[in-house]
């Protein structure tokens, strides 16, 4: 990785500081496709031999770049260049997965552990339950070509999905409620918020744990109006990226 050339031009300008400079040539690096998907970014030690700056330069201008989502931390490995985000029309479908096994991106789904639960004041309001009713809960880890992208962790009434946890669960479970309990989902209330990961959460998505995620919570509705499911993921901030269709229907909006 070569510096930017400075010429006389630009050197009649503003002083730019030195992190800027260096944080726009590895941005350039990155969008222009030189260093590609998953590719290790240089060290602090190196950028700053090469650019003539400090560590603490080389360091300010790397964390710049990761906060742009355009690289990811390793633990100690150090930093690399993040895939390309996951587009999810969050408008359209109330499933990534059965999006993702679609489009056939590579996606595959690893179950962390899977139980029956009783359903607290909150989750029983939200299903619309009485506290104590029987839920199955199941975390999940979703990846892409083997990248860990987001962790689920998802309730679902235990009484409409007998034997469900028979199923392989590697899959939508939005396509097993549908096909075995002729339950499905047309429609889903979602939130999204930034949040800090907890520990284990950081640790099944290869991350320090100071990093910040996106979490999306999503409580989904039947056929007939009713809530069945309700769901978190937290997201590794790099890769989400969530669109919708916004649809006015006052006149005067």
């Amino acid at each position: 990785m070569m510096p930017p050339k400075i010429d006389s031009a630009s050197k009649s300008h503003t002083k730019i500081p030195h992190f800027q400079r260096i944080t726009e040539h590895i941005r350039q690096q990155i969008r222009s496709g030189a260093f590609a998907e998953h590719t290790a970014l240089p060290s602090e030690r190196a950028i700053g031999e090469l650019f003539g700056v400090s560590r603490m330069t080389a360091r300010r201008a790397l964390v710049a770049i990761e906060i742009e989502g355009l690289a990811y931390s390793s633990g100690r490995k150090g930093r690399f260049v993040s895939p390309k985000r996951l587009r999810f029309d969050i408008s359209r479908m109330v499933s990534f997965s059965a999006m993702a096994e679609s489009d056939d991106i590579g996606l595959t789904i690893k179950l962390i552990d899977a139980g029956i639960v009783p359903a607290d004041s909150t989750l029983a309001a939200t299903l619309a339950v009485d506290v104590g009713t029987d839920l199955l809960k199941y975390t999940r880890l979703f990846m892409i070509h083997d990248h860990p992208a987001f962790i689920e962790v998802e309730y679902a009434i235990a009484e409409l999905f007998p034997d469900f946890f028979d199923l392989d669960l590697q899959q939508s479970t939005m396509k097993l409620f549908d096909q075995h309990y002729n339950v499905s989902g047309r429609a889903g209330e979602i939130v999204i918020r930034m949040r800090s990961f907890q520990d284990q959460e950081a640790h099944l998505l290869g991350l320090a744990s100071y990093n910040a995620g996106i979490e999306l919570e999503q409580t989904t509705y039947d056929q007939n109006g009713r809530p069945f499911c309700f769901d978190t993921q937290i997201w590794r901030g790099e890769l989400a990226e969530f669109t919708a269709l916004a649809v006015v229907n006052d006149p005067k909006m």
